[in-house]
């Protein structure tokens, strides 16, 4: 799958190509937003269809809806606990069908499980510092 997605590749398969695409990649962000504008251009280069800030309800709202399906989380500094609830909100939503947190800093996900709620996450390690090619 290089290049533009699959439109009939399964979630876990989006899941695994995006945590692939995200780290190829050199980050370098220093809040949030900088590193969310990052990752889109990263994501919509490799073909992904994407909605940023998809509002799954009024609370709820992953960085961003890949292809429809997945739920990609990106966190700068978080507790593995605190990202844990959050994912758990967004595996309850029937539109979301795989879960992909990413981050710089990976020993605050360390534990996180493979499935939450029968919805398979990834984590992808994101290389720092800087966005570069």
């Amino acid at each position: 799958m290089s290049g533009a997605v699959a439109s009939e590749a399964t979630p876990v398969a989006i899941a695994e190509r995006v945590v692939a695409v995200l780290g190829e990649r050199i980050y370098r962000a220093s809040r949030e937003v900088e590193l969310q504008n990052g990752v889109e251009l990263v994501l919509r280069e490799a073909g992904f269809g994407l909605e940023r800030e998809f509002r799954l309800s009024a609370q709820e709202r992953p960085d961003f809806l890949v292809q429809g399906c997945v739920a990609v989380e990106l966190k700068m500094r978080a507790s593995g606990s605190a990202v844990l609830s959050q994912l758990v909100r967004y595996a309850n939503h029937r539109r979301v069908k795989a879960i992909v947190v990413a981050t710089p800093r990976l020993s605050s996900l360390s534990g996180m499980p493979a499935e939450i709620l029968g919805k398979p996450v990834r984590v992808a390690a994101l290389p720092g510092p800087g966005l570069t090619r």
